[in-house]
């Protein structure tokens, strides 16, 4: 699984060394199904540190393999932007850039929306993102449960937000995150028709991150 993960190679094409591919997919499948790389995302990051929580979104190109999936794009995470064809992932980080959690949207869903699945991860911490989360309504939502807001006001907003320019100062950590997980080339790329498929790698991949991630 790691094998298909770093290199991106189909499962059909796994070297010999590994066994027939199907046990392998099966098996993948099987723990996919099981939950078992969400639950090991959230044993890793029950682990989080600091109050910061940083959020964002990045797009994935999907390859024409994952085209046409059951139920249709829209079904699995998949939508079409301007940069074609691809598929949103939203992230939250702790203070140290490490995944606390994920999920998957269509490509052309706005970051607010994409992101709201994730907004219990921040509860009772403070949320660190860019002018792009700067809405009324997520401000409020995150007010109610006892979330503290990092986030620069848009240009032409009259209202006034209190600003910490030095917590925002770290929020490269989120963008850096997305970059360690894309060097895996199943992540940088989506070959999987189904979203939870591909949600399982991610996850797989953000655990890997946690045992890895050196400050």
């Amino acid at each position: 699984m790691f094998y298909v993960l770093r290199t991106g190679v189909p499962w059909r094409d796994l070297p010999l060394c590994f066994g027939p591919w199907s046990s392998v997919y099966t098996r993948f499948r099987r723990w996919q199904r099981a939950g078992l790389f969400a639950r090991l995302l959230a044993f890793a990051s029950a682990r989080a540190e600091g109050a910061l929580r940083h959020l964002d979104c990045s797009h994935i190109k999907l390859h024409q393999h994952g085209a046409n999936p059951p139920g249709g794009q829209e079904a699995q995470a998949i939508g079409r932007t301007k940069g074609g064809i691809n598929t949103k992932l939203a992230a939250v980080v702790d203070a140290r850039g490490r995944a606390v959690g994920l999920c998957l949207a269509p490509g052309q869903r706005h970051d607010l929306r994409a992101i709201e699945p994730l907004l219990p991860c921040l509860r009772r911490h403070r949320a660190v993102a860019d002018k792009g989360f700067d809405y009324d309504s997520l401000r409020a939502r995150l007010q109610r449960q006892r979330t503290r807001v990092c986030i620069p006001r848009r240009r032409g907003q009259r209202a006034v937000a209190g600003f910490h320019r030095g917590y925002y100062h770290h929020r490269h950590r989120v963008e850096n995150f997305f970059g360690r997980i894309k060097r895996f080339r199943r992540i940088s790329t989506r070959y999987e028709k189904l979203a939870a498929t591909f949600l399982a790698l991610v996850q797989f991949a953000a655990v890997l991150d946690w045992l890895t991630f050196r400050f």
